[in-house]
């Protein structure tokens, strides 16, 4: 049974409040980052601190492609409710492999706008979705806008992603250890990249 419209609304609401109030505040990286092979990608989990305590509800998770360096690297920061699994409610995507299309529950001017560069899925914009914030977080985060200006190298990424979650430590975590090829163009030609 769906919840009803009112009780939807305000769980939306709450959520949203609750999110935004984690974000206004400074963290910091609990302990430092070490990024570890898993499969066929680079990998990293941390928990955050506000202050002196460590809120076990917030993770900040870390992705990267291996073999696809100096790109497709995404910061993700998730949401633990009391039931239910981890939902992420922001990420930031560095020089993505595939580009966004956020779709047609995105509010406007954002609606059916393709982004191919590095971009954020921000709280505030992903709270506006039609079907509300619960279930933007339970479909990854539809709605996307461009980083400006794009990051240019990893530190520059870092920082961006740092400033816009208030966490300065983050500018301090190392780039993912990627596996160069001598030839890295024949790769990225064999997996249909537009060599960005």
């Amino acid at each position: 049974m769906a919840p009803e419209p009112d009780t939807e609304d305000a769980d939306n609401a709450a959520l949203l409040r609750d999110l935004s109030a984690f974000l206004a505040v400074q963290k910091s990286l609990t302990t430092p980052i070490r990024w570890v092979e898993d499969g066929s990608y680079l990998r990293f989990t941390s928990t955050l601190d506000v202050g002196e305590v460590t809120d076990d509800r917030v993770r900040l998770l870390g992705r990267a492609h291996a073999v696809m360096p100096d790109r497709s690297v995404s910061l993700v920061l998730t949401w633990q409710a009391a039931s239910g699994r981890p939902q992420p409610f922001e990420r930031c995507e560095w020089r993505p492999h595939d580009r966004h299309t956020n779709r047609a529950i995105v509010p406007k001017p954002h609606r059916h706008r393709i982004i191919e560069t590095s971009h954020r899925h921000p709280l505030a914009l992903n709270a506006r979705v039609s079907t509300g914030l619960a279930a933007a977080m339970a479909e990854n985060l539809p709605a996307a806008e461009a980083l400006d200006p794009e990051p240019a190298d990893w530190p520059a990424f870092a920082a961006a992603a740092a400033a816009a979650w208030l966490i300065p430590d983050l500018v301090h975590v190392p780039p993912p250890p990627w596996q160069y090829d001598l030839l890295p163009f024949a790769d990225n030609m064999r997996r249909g990249g537009r060599g960005r």
